[in-house]
Protein backbone atom coordinates (compact mmCIF):
# COMPACT_ATOMS: atom_id res chain seq x y z
CA UNK A 1 0.00 0.00 0.00
CA UNK A 2 1.67 3.47 -0.98
CA UNK A 3 1.95 5.73 1.65
CA UNK A 4 -0.33 8.85 2.05
CA UNK A 5 0.94 11.75 0.87
CA UNK A 6 -0.33 14.88 2.89
CA UNK A 7 -0.46 18.47 2.43
CA UNK A 8 1.95 21.11 4.23
CA UNK A 9 0.66 23.42 6.67
CA UNK A 10 4.58 25.22 6.71
CA UNK A 11 2.58 28.03 8.62
CA UNK A 12 2.58 26.47 11.92
CA UNK A 13 6.09 26.46 12.47
CA UNK A 14 6.09 29.75 13.79
CA UNK A 15 3.98 28.45 16.66
CA UNK A 16 6.18 25.60 17.31
CA UNK A 17 9.68 27.86 16.54
CA UNK A 18 12.28 27.35 14.29
CA UNK A 19 16.67 27.55 15.10
CA UNK A 20 17.30 27.37 11.24
CA UNK A 21 18.32 30.98 10.82
CA UNK A 22 21.36 30.21 13.60
CA UNK A 23 22.41 27.35 11.84
CA UNK A 24 22.53 28.42 9.05
CA UNK A 25 25.85 28.43 8.13
CA UNK A 26 26.90 24.81 9.76
CA UNK A 27 24.25 23.68 7.18
CA UNK A 28 25.85 25.16 4.11
CA UNK A 29 28.98 23.69 5.56
CA UNK A 30 27.23 20.20 5.15
CA UNK A 31 25.84 20.67 1.78
CA UNK A 32 28.89 21.64 0.23
CA UNK A 33 31.13 18.71 1.51
CA UNK A 34 27.86 16.48 0.45
CA UNK A 35 27.36 17.38 -3.00
CA UNK A 36 30.00 19.75 -4.05
CA UNK A 37 27.78 22.56 -4.16
CA UNK A 38 29.33 26.09 -3.67
CA UNK A 39 27.73 28.62 -2.30
CA UNK A 40 28.69 32.42 -4.36
CA UNK A 41 25.82 34.33 -2.86
CA UNK A 42 22.65 34.04 0.14
CA UNK A 43 20.07 34.86 -2.17
CA UNK A 44 17.35 35.42 0.93
CA UNK A 45 14.89 34.20 3.65
CA UNK A 46 11.45 32.93 4.23
CA UNK A 47 10.33 34.10 6.98
CA UNK A 48 6.50 34.22 8.31
CA UNK A 49 4.85 37.23 8.32
CA UNK A 50 8.21 38.99 8.99
CA UNK A 51 9.30 37.12 12.19
CA UNK A 52 12.86 36.83 13.28
CA UNK A 53 12.42 33.21 12.59
CA UNK A 54 12.59 31.83 9.43
CA UNK A 55 11.85 28.41 8.26
CA UNK A 56 13.46 28.26 4.86
CA UNK A 57 16.28 29.98 2.77
CA UNK A 58 17.99 30.05 -0.45
CA UNK A 59 21.90 30.17 -1.73
CA UNK A 60 22.84 30.87 -5.20
CA UNK A 61 26.29 29.39 -6.37
CA UNK A 62 27.83 26.62 -8.60
CA UNK A 63 27.85 22.66 -8.99
CA UNK A 64 29.61 21.06 -11.52
CA UNK A 65 30.45 24.12 -13.04
CA UNK A 66 26.74 24.91 -13.59
CA UNK A 67 25.14 27.66 -11.89
CA UNK A 68 22.04 26.31 -9.33
CA UNK A 69 20.33 27.58 -6.43
CA UNK A 70 20.40 25.89 -3.53
CA UNK A 71 17.20 25.82 -1.51
CA UNK A 72 17.25 24.55 2.54
CA UNK A 73 14.08 23.70 3.53
CA UNK A 74 14.04 23.53 7.78
CA UNK A 75 10.97 22.94 8.84
CA UNK A 76 9.63 19.01 8.40
CA UNK A 77 6.98 18.79 5.78
CA UNK A 78 4.30 16.21 5.61
CA UNK A 79 4.99 15.86 2.24
CA UNK A 80 8.81 17.09 1.14
CA UNK A 81 9.03 19.46 -1.56
CA UNK A 82 10.94 17.12 -3.12
CA UNK A 83 8.15 14.58 -3.46
CA UNK A 84 6.04 17.82 -4.96
CA UNK A 85 8.14 18.27 -7.81
CA UNK A 86 8.45 14.69 -9.19
CA UNK A 87 4.59 14.75 -8.50
CA UNK A 88 3.89 18.08 -10.55
CA UNK A 89 6.38 17.40 -13.13
CA UNK A 90 5.37 13.55 -13.92
CA UNK A 91 1.59 14.60 -14.47
CA UNK A 92 2.16 17.99 -16.02
CA UNK A 93 0.85 17.88 -19.60
CA UNK A 94 2.14 21.56 -20.38
CA UNK A 95 4.50 22.60 -22.45
CA UNK A 96 4.93 26.22 -21.16
CA UNK A 97 4.73 25.68 -17.23
CA UNK A 98 7.14 23.44 -15.85
CA UNK A 99 8.72 22.95 -12.09
CA UNK A 100 12.57 24.03 -11.60
CA UNK A 101 14.71 20.78 -12.49
CA UNK A 102 16.29 19.25 -9.34
CA UNK A 103 19.90 18.41 -9.67
CA UNK A 104 20.88 16.74 -6.35
CA UNK A 105 18.58 16.48 -3.08
CA UNK A 106 18.75 15.41 0.35
CA UNK A 107 15.66 14.53 2.14
CA UNK A 108 14.42 15.08 5.14
CA UNK A 109 15.78 13.15 7.94
CA UNK A 110 15.04 14.10 11.69
CA UNK A 111 18.15 13.95 12.84
CA UNK A 112 19.61 16.65 9.90
CA UNK A 113 16.27 18.40 11.17
CA UNK A 114 16.54 19.74 7.09
CA UNK A 115 15.64 19.30 3.71
CA UNK A 116 18.02 20.06 0.74
CA UNK A 117 17.52 20.99 -2.77
CA UNK A 118 20.02 21.50 -5.26
CA UNK A 119 18.29 23.22 -8.57
CA UNK A 120 18.66 24.73 -11.86
CA UNK A 121 19.41 28.33 -11.61
CA UNK A 122 16.61 30.65 -12.42
CA UNK A 123 16.82 34.56 -13.61
CA UNK A 124 15.26 36.98 -11.68
CA UNK A 125 13.08 37.74 -14.72
CA UNK A 126 9.27 37.40 -12.86
CA UNK A 127 6.30 37.75 -14.97
CA UNK A 128 4.89 40.02 -12.47
CA UNK A 129 6.74 43.02 -11.35
CA UNK A 130 6.20 45.70 -8.84
CA UNK A 131 4.14 47.81 -10.21
CA UNK A 132 2.80 46.37 -13.09
CA UNK A 133 0.75 46.79 -15.77
CA UNK A 134 -1.96 45.44 -17.74
CA UNK A 135 0.21 43.52 -20.39
CA UNK A 136 1.98 41.54 -17.58
CA UNK A 137 -1.60 40.68 -15.77
CA UNK A 138 -3.02 39.27 -19.24
CA UNK A 139 -0.11 37.15 -19.42
CA UNK A 140 -0.32 35.94 -15.47
CA UNK A 141 -3.78 34.82 -16.58
CA UNK A 142 -2.90 33.45 -19.55
CA UNK A 143 -0.34 31.44 -17.76
CA UNK A 144 -3.53 30.55 -15.14
CA UNK A 145 -5.95 29.47 -17.69
CA UNK A 146 -2.82 26.99 -19.25
CA UNK A 147 -1.84 25.70 -15.23
CA UNK A 148 -5.54 24.90 -14.73
CA UNK A 149 -6.09 22.60 -17.90
CA UNK A 150 -3.03 21.34 -17.98
CA UNK A 151 -1.17 21.42 -14.84
CA UNK A 152 -3.32 19.78 -12.18
CA UNK A 153 -5.02 16.95 -14.02
CA UNK A 154 -3.77 14.22 -11.34
CA UNK A 155 -3.83 15.11 -7.54
CA UNK A 156 -1.01 13.24 -6.33
CA UNK A 157 -1.88 14.23 -2.57
CA UNK A 158 -4.71 12.62 -1.10
CA UNK A 159 -7.82 14.49 0.15
CA UNK A 160 -7.63 15.90 3.54
CA UNK A 161 -10.10 15.23 5.85
CA UNK A 162 -12.70 17.93 7.22
CA UNK A 163 -14.92 20.25 5.46
CA UNK A 164 -13.87 23.35 3.78
CA UNK A 165 -15.64 25.33 6.62
CA UNK A 166 -13.76 23.68 9.81
CA UNK A 167 -10.31 23.60 8.13
CA UNK A 168 -10.95 27.31 7.70
CA UNK A 169 -12.10 27.72 10.95
CA UNK A 170 -9.23 26.30 12.68
CA UNK A 171 -7.20 28.41 10.29
CA UNK A 172 -8.55 31.45 11.57
CA UNK A 173 -7.96 30.34 14.88
CA UNK A 174 -4.32 29.44 15.22
CA UNK A 175 -3.63 32.19 12.35
CA UNK A 176 -4.75 34.52 15.46
CA UNK A 177 -2.70 33.06 18.06
CA UNK A 178 0.11 33.70 15.54
CA UNK A 179 -0.75 37.28 14.87
CA UNK A 180 -1.35 37.85 18.50
CA UNK A 181 1.93 36.41 19.26
CA UNK A 182 4.23 38.04 16.67
CA UNK A 183 2.11 41.82 17.21
CA UNK A 184 0.65 42.11 20.58
CA UNK A 185 0.18 45.52 19.89
CA UNK A 186 -0.21 46.56 16.13
CA UNK A 187 -0.77 50.19 15.18
CA UNK A 188 -2.91 49.20 12.32
CA UNK A 189 -5.68 46.57 14.32
CA UNK A 190 -8.37 48.33 15.16
CA UNK A 191 -10.64 47.34 17.91
CA UNK A 192 -14.07 46.50 15.68
CA UNK A 193 -11.36 44.23 13.13
CA UNK A 194 -11.93 40.62 15.71
CA UNK A 195 -15.75 41.42 15.20
CA UNK A 196 -15.18 41.55 11.74
CA UNK A 197 -13.02 38.58 11.14
CA UNK A 198 -15.48 36.44 13.04
CA UNK A 199 -18.48 37.98 11.21
CA UNK A 200 -16.16 36.45 8.12
CA UNK A 201 -15.41 33.15 9.42
CA UNK A 202 -19.09 32.17 10.33
CA UNK A 203 -20.23 33.51 6.78
CA UNK A 204 -17.39 31.19 5.37
CA UNK A 205 -18.59 28.13 7.31
CA UNK A 206 -21.98 28.41 6.03
CA UNK A 207 -21.14 29.67 2.33
CA UNK A 208 -18.95 26.12 1.99
CA UNK A 209 -21.19 23.98 3.05
CA UNK A 210 -21.58 21.18 0.53
CA UNK A 211 -18.49 22.38 -2.23
CA UNK A 212 -15.93 20.14 -2.46
CA UNK A 213 -12.36 21.43 -2.28
CA UNK A 214 -10.20 21.54 -5.06
CA UNK A 215 -6.48 20.08 -5.83
CA UNK A 216 -4.25 23.32 -6.93
CA UNK A 217 -1.11 25.12 -6.13
CA UNK A 218 -1.74 26.66 -2.64
CA UNK A 219 0.73 29.69 -3.41
CA UNK A 220 0.13 31.25 -6.40
CA UNK A 221 1.63 34.55 -5.85
CA UNK A 222 2.87 37.18 -7.76
CA UNK A 223 6.13 36.34 -7.38
CA UNK A 224 6.25 32.41 -8.80
CA UNK A 225 6.20 32.63 -12.02
CA UNK A 226 9.38 33.09 -13.22
CA UNK A 227 10.57 33.35 -17.66
CA UNK A 228 13.44 31.16 -18.22
CA UNK A 229 14.54 29.82 -21.62
CA UNK A 230 12.38 30.35 -25.02
CA UNK A 231 8.95 31.03 -23.86
CA UNK A 232 8.83 28.46 -20.50
CA UNK A 233 8.16 29.62 -17.19
CA UNK A 234 9.38 27.83 -14.21
CA UNK A 235 6.66 27.74 -11.58
CA UNK A 236 8.17 27.98 -7.51
CA UNK A 237 6.66 27.44 -3.84
CA UNK A 238 5.74 23.61 -5.22
CA UNK A 239 5.40 23.25 -1.01
CA UNK A 240 2.48 24.10 -1.26
CA UNK A 241 -0.13 21.85 -3.47
CA UNK A 242 -2.56 21.35 -1.64
CA UNK A 243 -6.73 20.97 -1.74
CA UNK A 244 -8.10 24.34 -1.03
CA UNK A 245 -12.00 26.05 -1.59
CA UNK A 246 -12.31 27.14 -5.31
CA UNK A 247 -10.90 29.87 -6.68
CA UNK A 248 -8.09 30.15 -3.86
CA UNK A 249 -5.27 29.80 -6.38
CA UNK A 250 -7.15 32.60 -8.77
CA UNK A 251 -6.68 35.44 -6.19
CA UNK A 252 -3.63 34.65 -4.32
CA UNK A 253 -1.83 36.67 -6.32
CA UNK A 254 -3.69 39.21 -6.04
CA UNK A 255 -3.57 39.27 -2.42
CA UNK A 256 0.08 39.29 -1.66
CA UNK A 257 0.14 41.91 -4.22
CA UNK A 258 -1.27 44.63 -2.54
CA UNK A 259 0.81 44.17 0.83
CA UNK A 260 3.67 44.39 -1.02
CA UNK A 261 2.47 47.54 -3.08
CA UNK A 262 3.17 48.65 0.64
CA UNK A 263 7.06 49.31 -0.34
CA UNK A 264 6.53 50.95 -3.64
CA UNK A 265 6.28 54.96 -4.39
CA UNK A 266 2.95 54.68 -4.99
CA UNK A 267 -0.21 56.84 -3.48
CA UNK A 268 -3.34 55.22 -2.54
CA UNK A 269 -5.17 55.95 -6.01
CA UNK A 270 -2.20 54.41 -7.70
CA UNK A 271 -2.68 51.21 -5.33
CA UNK A 272 -6.48 50.84 -6.27
CA UNK A 273 -5.24 51.16 -10.56
CA UNK A 274 -3.03 48.88 -9.68
CA UNK A 275 -5.43 46.48 -7.93
CA UNK A 276 -7.98 46.85 -10.54
CA UNK A 277 -5.51 45.22 -13.45
CA UNK A 278 -5.99 42.09 -11.39
CA UNK A 279 -10.05 42.33 -10.39
CA UNK A 280 -11.18 43.18 -13.85
CA UNK A 281 -9.46 39.38 -15.07
CA UNK A 282 -10.37 37.69 -11.84
CA UNK A 283 -14.26 38.99 -12.08
CA UNK A 284 -14.23 37.37 -15.80
CA UNK A 285 -13.43 33.81 -14.35
CA UNK A 286 -16.73 32.95 -12.60
CA UNK A 287 -19.14 30.87 -15.60
CA UNK A 288 -22.02 30.94 -13.47
CA UNK A 289 -24.26 32.69 -10.63
CA UNK A 290 -23.02 29.69 -8.24
CA UNK A 291 -19.39 30.33 -9.24
CA UNK A 292 -19.77 34.25 -8.31
CA UNK A 293 -20.65 33.56 -5.29
CA UNK A 294 -17.76 31.04 -4.48
CA UNK A 295 -15.46 33.51 -6.11
CA UNK A 296 -17.07 36.22 -3.35
CA UNK A 297 -15.84 33.47 -0.40
CA UNK A 298 -12.73 33.36 -1.84
CA UNK A 299 -12.23 36.79 -1.68
CA UNK A 300 -13.60 36.84 1.72
CA UNK A 301 -11.22 34.63 2.96
CA UNK A 302 -8.51 36.37 1.84
CA UNK A 303 -9.05 40.02 3.00
CA UNK A 304 -10.08 38.40 6.16
CA UNK A 305 -6.47 36.83 7.05
CA UNK A 306 -5.00 40.19 5.44
CA UNK A 307 -7.43 41.92 8.45
CA UNK A 308 -6.13 39.28 10.63
CA UNK A 309 -2.66 38.80 10.06
CA UNK A 310 -0.49 39.02 6.27
CA UNK A 311 -1.34 43.03 6.52
CA UNK A 312 0.15 43.30 9.48
CA UNK A 313 3.78 41.90 8.51
CA UNK A 314 3.70 45.40 6.61
CA UNK A 315 6.31 48.23 7.54
CA UNK A 316 4.64 50.40 10.26
CA UNK A 317 6.42 53.12 9.48
CA UNK A 318 5.31 53.65 5.89
CA UNK A 319 1.71 55.50 5.36
CA UNK A 320 0.83 53.52 2.69
CA UNK A 321 0.92 50.87 4.77
CA UNK A 322 -2.01 52.07 6.94
CA UNK A 323 -3.91 53.04 3.81
CA UNK A 324 -3.36 49.67 2.10
CA UNK A 325 -4.75 48.39 5.69
CA UNK A 326 -8.18 50.55 5.14
CA UNK A 327 -8.60 48.62 1.66
CA UNK A 328 -8.54 45.69 2.83
CA UNK A 329 -11.20 46.68 5.93
CA UNK A 330 -13.15 48.68 3.50
CA UNK A 331 -13.65 45.48 0.85
CA UNK A 332 -13.77 42.90 3.59
CA UNK A 333 -16.81 44.90 5.16
CA UNK A 334 -18.36 45.48 1.72
CA UNK A 335 -17.95 41.72 1.14
CA UNK A 336 -19.34 40.83 4.39
CA UNK A 337 -22.66 43.20 3.40
CA UNK A 338 -22.74 41.08 -0.18
CA UNK A 339 -22.59 38.08 1.12
CA UNK A 340 -24.84 38.32 4.33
Amino acid sequence: MNKPKKQNEVYKGVLTGSNLKQRKQEIIKEIEDETGFKLTKHLGESAWWGSSEIGAFHSEGEIDGIKATLKIQGVKPKTSEIDMINGFDKQNKSLIIRPPKLIKTIPWSDERNYEALVMEWIPDKRVINIPTNKKEISLFFELYDEYKSKCVGEPWLDKPEGKIGEIIKNNFANWRKIAYKMYPDHPFRESGDEKLIDKAVEILVHGYQGIEPEFQHGHLSDGDFYHVSGEQIVLLSNLYWSWRQPFYDAIFGQHWFLYHLADSELNEKEVLEQMSLWWEKIDDLPKSPEEERLLKLAYLERAAAGLNLDGLSTKTDIELSGKIMEITRKRMADLIENLS
